[in-house]
């Protein structure tokens, strides 16, 4: 879906051009209606009309969505990110496929934001359950849902906030065998994990396959977002060195709710600007959140 050479920003191909017939599309059309948005009107469409459509002629709901947006009708849940977004970046954006390692404090925030956002697939992957010491932190946990799987409450979650995406749980550990079969076609790779060594595999799959790479991390009151692009000049070892595993001060130090919340929320608008076809904020760079202090600093690599 993006073509990036080295030196330059990522670009996106456009969607495949549709298939369905416009007299399928005109009841596309007579479901839809006109608002008036900032000084200006809009075609706009409900989520029921869509899903109905959707069903009407056996077509997924993510392929629906891009079909009207195809055609300058917008669902109705996107409209408030028009005006910061263009029409044809949300189409980007809903068009996209991200793979989103860890469910957890961090995770649980991006897989939020990104299907809020409309990411038209999210793939998630996390092989642990929640427990009591989660719920400080992990959106996605909660008192009824202890033991449970990590990556199918996410994806049911998914399905609750936006039925026009689609979303696959993977309940399994990220490891040397399955990470590449995981990435394939995938448009961005986000790091939710809560350990070096997954981190660096996913890293190094990555940048072989060519797909960016987003990585964040919290500990306590701090934070961290980088980003790699398949043409970066480094990689994590700019910010790890040889470390392959977490320092105990670190482990240590636990982690707040509110520093999981802001740092999965830069990832989550890392990897929108990333859809959207524009330039990431932090490729070979490293923002560090200091929540104690309430100082943010932007680091070259």
């Amino acid at each position: 879906m993006y073509a990036a050479q080295a030196g330059s920003a990522i670009t996106f191909q456009e969607p495949v051009r549709s298939v369905i017939f416009e007299k399928e599309m005109a009841g596309l059309f007579e479901q839809a209606y006109s608002i008036e948005y900032f000084g200006g009107s809009q075609l706009v469409i409900d989520d029921d009309a869509l899903l109905r459509w959707a069903r009407q002629n056996n077509i997924s709901p993510a392929r629906t969505q891009l079909e009207a947006l195809q055609r300058g009708i917008v669902p109705l849940r996107y409209v408030k990110n028009l005006r910061a977004l263009k029409p044809v970046e949300q189409k980007l954006i809903c068009s996209s496929k991200a793979l989103i390692c860890g469910c957890g404090g961090l995770g649980g925030i991006v897989i939020h934001l990104l299907a809020r956002a409309g990411v038209g697939y999210l793939r998630l992957v996390d092989g642990d359950t929640f427990t009591l010491t989660n719920l400080n932190r992990q959106l996605l946990g909660e008192s009824s849902n202890l033991s449970e799987s990590k990556a199918l409450a996410a994806a049911e979650r998914v399905r609750a906030v936006n039925p026009l995406v689609e979303v696959e749980a993977c309940n399994l550990m990220v490891q040397q065998d399955n990470v590449e079969p995981l990435m394939q076609g995938m448009d961005v790779v986000l790091d939710a994990l809560d350990n070096l060594s997954g981190r660096f595999l996913l890293a190094d799959s990555a940048r072989k396959l060519g797909i960016p790479f987003i990585h964040a991390a919290v500990a306590g009151w701090w934070g961290q977002v980088s980003t790699f692009l398949p043409y970066s000049t480094h990689n994590l070892e700019a910010i790890y060195g040889e470390l392959r595993s977490r320092d105990p001060a670190e482990e240590a130090t636990g982690v707040l709710g509110p520093t999981a919340a802001i740092i999965g929320s830069l990832e989550a608008l890392e990897a929108i600007r990333l859809l959207a076809g524009r330039t990431p904020a932090y490729t070979d760079k490293l923002l560090y959140f200091d929540g104690e202090s309430g100082r943010m600093e932007i680091l070259p690599l």
